[in-house]
């Protein structure tokens, strides 16, 4: 059985770290980014089975890479997690309304339960 493939969008070196480490020990193949324009270029070159996604990105944010995302054709149906500590409301509806399939907070989530969490989008 093929792995799936994450990428994570964090431009937090140590969290992306421990999160790549999470995924990995539990069979996952996981890419990393740490702005928006990477990710970009990784997730076409890529195609993962879904993108992790902080909000507060240097550059451009996530919204933006959202927007991106969106508008390609060829990567627009990779699901997207958004996983960050800003929890702002007009954030929140403009990430849903690109399609996110949830907006989670770090604070509020284990490395184990975002693992859980993650897995339960990719059954």
């Amino acid at each position: 059985m093929k792995k799936k493939k994450i990428l994570i969008i964090e431009d937090e070196k140590i969290l992306s770290e421990m999160y790549k480490d999470k995924f990995t020990k539990v069979g996952f193949e996981v890419i990393s980014a740490f702005d928006s324009e990477e990710g970009l270029k990784l997730a076409k070159k890529e195609k993962p089975d879904l993108i992790i996604l902080d909000i507060l990105l240097p550059r451009e944010n996530g919204v933006v890479f959202l927007n991106w995302l969106k508008a390609d054709p060829e990567i627009s149906s990779i699901p997207v997690i958004v996983f960050s500590n800003y929890d702002d409301p007009e954030t929140r509806k403009r990430a849903s309304k690109l399609g996110i399939k949830d907006y989670l907070i770090k604070a509020d989530y284990t490395p184990k339960a975002i693992v859980e969490k993650v897995k339960s989008y990719l059954k």
